[in-house]
């Protein structure tokens, strides 16, 4: 096989084995040698362009030795990236100027000693694969030391042939040297065939070695989020696209009561109480429209009972978007929510003790002024009516006088009952608006309609036949009523329609007690 021949397949080899390499890395995405792609174009490039400029030498030779020796120095970085140590930027960009620098020096100089140059440099990119690969295997049989030795064998060959010019030129420009020179090409494509099977081996040992140390460190940290998750304060559920747990970890079995491998497969549904049915229907609508939600709930244990829970709920998704099932982290909130509720109940009672009188239970003066105020501001809104009815007990401090204030207190007791049985509790306002005086207010209510209401009052009062020996009007405790209606107006005051009412109850009181005086005010 001639020399040109052997240059030519050199160049073919270099360029689909280059094709080879990008086919595997945008095709099957193996791990990627950075260099190596460029080294095969570059060491196919170089070889072609001297494969037509055999016994020439011009700029084009020593452009193509360039890119040739190039190529050399890049699949010298790329082995030693599959020996497992890096390439610095600097060093490569140093390099490369060097080789570029030291080829245009060789057109100073004469034959053989340039042939002899560019054997060097490219010896020199033989030796230090086997440099690195050496490093790498030690003394022990590996693909990496069968490589080193090949490179080395052919960086000697090269070195000889340096030798060779250097000492004998006359010898390396003769007939006998051309065919010795010509065994360079013919052990570049046997290293290259060589090299290329076993690198592609250590690529593939390289990527796996790789992949292993990926899975190895998924399951370290599948191992550390699993600890994490185990030992978490919080409870921590997964649910799959039908809401059925398919994790759980311990500390949220044991806050329900049972054991992890009971709660497994259990629809999440069954743990929610009936009066919270609404609250997992719409969390269960918002995951699956991929929302995230923060949210508090009361969950059933196992023996029955309700415990609030907050949770931190999240989604997941497909790569499509598609609900795969959703992850919920739960926080205990149960005595919190013990202690809110109970804070909410003495809030409410304080409410109430603050709007009710002592004495009687029903409303007190501060409650019927803030409603009178809220009602009759409502009124200019709706232009309807309020009624107010104002009574008072007919000569309360004779009785007290007579039976003396424990039986006086007893009497205001019964006369407050009487008054919230006669109106509409839902609607309608019972209240003690000071001492004997007692008061309702009565929404949307007409004068007819009121004074019947006082009437009935009246009735039910003298039913009651509470005695009063010291009353001039009756031997029986009697009530005195001013009852008025009004409609809104800008003029009138909730003040005025007091004074209306009150007016009444003395006309009431100054014709004779035990009666009712009423009068609409529109």
């Amino acid at each position: 096989m001639d020399l040109r021949t052997v240059m030519l397949l050199l160049a073919i080899g270099s360029f689909l084995f280059g094709l080879l390499l990008m086919i595997f890395k945008y095709k099957t995405n193996p791990q990627e040698v950075p260099f190596w792609i460029t080294a095969k174009i570059l060491q196919g490039t170089g070889s072609l362009i001297l494969y037509h400029r055999t016994n020439a030498f011009d700029s084009l030779t020593i452009m193509a030795n360039i890119v040739l020796i190039l190529g050399c120095a890049y699949e010298a970085w790329a082995i030693r990236i599959l020996s497992g140590q890096n390439v610095k930027r600097q060093l490569h960009i140093i390099t490369s100027v060097g080789i570029i620098l030291v080829c245009y020096i060789t057109a100073f100089v004469v034959e053989p000693y340039r042939k002899g140059l560019f054997l060097l440099l490219q010896s020199t990119f033989y030796f230090l694969p086997s440099l690195f690969l050496f490093r790498k295997s030690g003394v022990k049989f590996s693909l990496h030391l069968i490589l080193a030795v090949c490179y080395c064998i052919t960086g000697l060959i090269f070195l000889l042939n340096v030798a060779v010019c250097i000492v004998f030129p006359a010898y390396a420009l003769s007939q006998d040297g051309s065919i010795m020179f010509s065994i360079i090409p013919l052990v570049s494509f046997c290293i290259f065939l060589v090299s290329g099977f076993i690198m592609l081996m250590l690529a593939k040992e390289r990527s796996d070695l790789q992949l292993l140390e990926i899975q190895e460190s998924l399951r370290i940290s599948e191992t550390r989020f699993q600890r994490i998750v185990e030992t978490a304060i919080e409870g921590i559920l997964v649910f799959d696209k039908d809401y059925k747990i398919i994790f759980a970890n311990e500390n949220m079995a044991s806050m329900l009561g049972y054991k992890v491998d009971e709660m497994l497969g259990r629809a999440y549904i069954s743990f929610f109480p009936e009066n919270q049915l609404e609250v997992y229907y719409h969390q269960e609508s918002l995951r699956k429209r991929g929302e995230d939600s923060v949210y508090e709930c009361r969950l059933l244990t196992k023996t029955g009972q309700n415990r609030w829970f907050l949770v931190s709920a999240k989604p997941i998704m497909d790569d499509t978007g598609g609900f795969e099932g959703s992850f919920a982290m739960l926080t205990d909130i149960n005595e919190r929510k013990k202690m809110e509720l109970l804070l909410e109940e003495s809030n409410r009672r304080l409410t109430e003790l603050s709007n009710q009188d002592s004495l009687t239970g029903i409303a007190n003066r501060r409650c019927f002024d803030a409603t009178l105020e809220h009602e009759y501001s409502r009124l200019s809104r709706s232009n309807s009516k309020l009624s107010i009815i104002l009574f008072d007990i007919d000569h309360f401090k004779e009785y007290n006088d007579y039976y003396g204030h424990v039986m006086g207190d007893e009497c205001l007791r019964q006369i407050g009952r009487v008054l919230e049985d006669c109106i509409n509790k839902d609607v309608d306002l019972a209240a003690r608006y000071g001492g004997e005086e007692f008061a309702c207010i009565l929404p949307d209510t007409d004068i007819e309609s009121a004074a019947k209401i006082a009437e009935r009052i009246l009735q039910r009062i003298q039913d009651l036949k509470i005695e009063h020996k010291a009353s001039p009007v009756s031997e029986f405790v009697t009530a005195s009523f001013g009852v008025t209606t009004v409609k809104y107006s800008p003029g009138i005051t909730p003040s005025k329609i007091i004074d209306m009412a009150d007016r009444l109850l003395y006309q009431a009181k100054a014709s004779g007690r035990n009666r009712i005086e009423y009068a609409e005010f529109i």
